[in-house]
């Protein structure tokens, strides 16, 4: 199985996940007339990035699964963590739909709601849950990725 494969399908999440992150969602709320719109702009791409990432996901644990010589602890390891990642993409979109409903509830003054109401502090919450989520996906493909590369590099006698 390729790791340099692995490595691209990584890299690319990453990406795609960084992208969202610190690009689309804090621009979405920096030009965007209001709040709702940005939000709706937000709903929209996260969900994407979320598909993206199960897809891929799904990918690297076929590659994966169909790899020999699974029995070294690193193989055991990326498949783990794969699978985590791919399981918070999952996660996240269940989330997602939770904040999609306390959204509608709410209507356009879901950000105008004190932060003692119930909708704006579930959503709230659901926020910071969908931030964990993404966060450990983020983290968890560097690992992976720094890791692969140093497989990589050990392959070549560069180590």
């Amino acid at each position: 199985m390729n790791l340099k494969t692995r490595i691209a399908l990584l890299s690319v999440w990453l990406g795609v996940m960084v992208f969202f992150s610190f690009v689309v969602a804090p621009a979405a709320f920096q030009v965007l007339p209001t709040q709702h719109l940005a939000g709706q702009v937000v709903s929209r791409t996260l969900g994407i990035t979320e598909i993206i990432g199960m897809v891929l996901g799904g990918i690297l644990l076929v590659m994966l699964l169909s790899a020999r010589g699974r029995k070294t602890k690193a193989f055991r390891f990326e498949l783990i963590v794969v699978a985590l990642m791919t399981a918070m993409m999952a996660m996240s979109r269940v989330v997602s739909g939770w904040m999609h409903d306390l959204r509608l509830q709410a209507g356009e003054g879901l950000y105008a709601l004190p932060m003692s109401d119930p909708i704006r502090s579930g959503f709230d919450r659901l926020h910071q849950y969908s931030v964990g989520l993404t966060g450990f996906a983020m983290i968890a493909a560097i690992v992976l990725i720094v890791m692969l590369i140093r497989r990589t590099d050990e392959a070549r006698g560069n180590a």
